[in-house]
């Protein structure tokens, strides 16, 4: 068996049981009894569970960032300048991979295990790599919005997508359970429709960012 087919064994068997499981509940074991590997090919391959977790966030982070910038990238093209982007398709852009990770290759269980893990361990440290793309993102939005928004400074636009985003991870977790409460009923209401929730987190945010004030066309 070839190194780069036992990284890559490892690493999707690692992703289904974080995914399924979460960080804390997988052990090296598992990882590699499930990818047919021998225990010390973990070690070879990333030092160690933590280097591990470190290339699964990596790959839960990465796609999705990208492709905000490849959205981003697009209604620029589209448009001519991004002066000329619509408020609503310019949220609409970064709100969309995270409420539609599948639609990049993240899966959205393993996606909130990776924030619950930032949420408890304050200590944790985001690979390199992640942080760069993330950088790179954050910053292409900022300028974006600072078009639409020149009064407000980058650092509070930096805030409101912080606090955008964050929205939509406890929906992803806890929306279905709001929607129950707020019916009265314990039936299970059923997959939440993505396409409706993206119109309401786009709705919610363009109101965060002050879009019912402005002109968002």
């Amino acid at each position: 068996m070839r190194l780069v087919e036992t990284r890559d064994q490892i690493l999707d068997a690692a992703w289904n049981l974080f995914a399924e499981r979460g960080f804390e509940d997988v052990s090296v074991r598992d990882v590699t009894n499930t990818a047919g590997v021998n225990l010390a090919s973990v070690s070879y391959h990333f030092g160690g569970k933590e280097g591990l977790i470190q290339e699964t966030v990596k790959h839960c982070m990465n796609p999705i960032n990208e492709y905000r910038i490849k959205l981003l990238n697009e209604l620029v093209t589209m448009h001519g300048s991004v002066d000329e982007v619509p408020l609503v398709e310019l949220v609409t852009a970064f709100m969309r991979p995270v409420v539609m990770p599948d639609e990049c290759g993240v899966r959205s269980g393993l996606m909130l295990r990776m924030l619950a893990r930032y949420l408890i361990e304050s200590d944790y440290t985001i690979p390199p790599a992640s942080r760069s793309l993330y950088t790179e993102m954050i910053q292409a939005y900022a300028k974006a919005f600072m078009v639409k928004f020149p009064g407000v400074d980058p650092l509070t636009l930096v805030k409101h997508m912080v606090f955008a985003a964050g929205s939509v991870m406890l929906y992803h977790g806890l929306g279905k359970v709001a929607l129950q409460l707020s019916s009265g009923s314990q039936e299970d209401i059923g997959e939440i429709d993505r396409e409706e929730m993206l119109q309401d987190v786009v709705e919610y945010t363009l109101c965060g960012f002050g879009g019912r004030r402005h002109n968002v066309d």
